[in-house]
């Protein structure tokens, strides 16, 4: 994937997390719903989906952690629209969190409304992204030892 794609990806994720949520999006159960039928919901979600939302979020914590290590290191935070909170754990883990949310809250829209290729190009698109940034910071903490 080229650095153009990456980005629209990026953009794609962005913007689908700032969607407003809206009443209908809310599922209300009036009466109890019949086992059979909540496995039914369960099995209709593929576990590539439940995998993608795992190692996102995994790859997520894991920045947040090198991150960290980096900087204890001595080195600084090349991504400047970072750089305002990595000098704080809790504001990193604080937006790294609600990234990885609004990720998986668009997914699960997209999901919900018959877009499943969507879904799962956004949340491989995320991982790629998220991998290339885990990467870039394993090789930083291998150089500062």
């Amino acid at each position: 994937m080229n650095a153009r794609s990456l980005a629209a990806a990026l953009v794609l994720v962005v913007t689908a997390a700032a969607m407003p949520a809206y009443a209908e999006d809310t599922i209300v159960i009036a009466a109890p719903v019949p086992a059979a039928a909540k496995v039914r919901q369960s099995v209709s979600r593929p576990a590539l989906l439940t995998g993608l939302y795992a190692s996102y979020a995994g790859l997520q914590a894991y920045d947040v952690y090198s991150t960290r290590q980096a900087l204890s290191r001595g080195a600084r935070e090349a991504n400047p629209l970072m750089q305002g909170v990595a000098g704080s754990t809790s504001g990193m883990m604080a937006l790294k969190a609600g990234v990885t949310v609004g990720t998986i809250v668009a997914a699960e829209r997209m999901w919900r409304n018959n877009n499943k290729m969507g879904a799962i190009a956004v949340l491989v698109a995320s991982n790629g992204v998220a991998a290339i940034v885990a990467a870039r910071n394993a090789s930083t903490l291998r150089q500062l030892r």
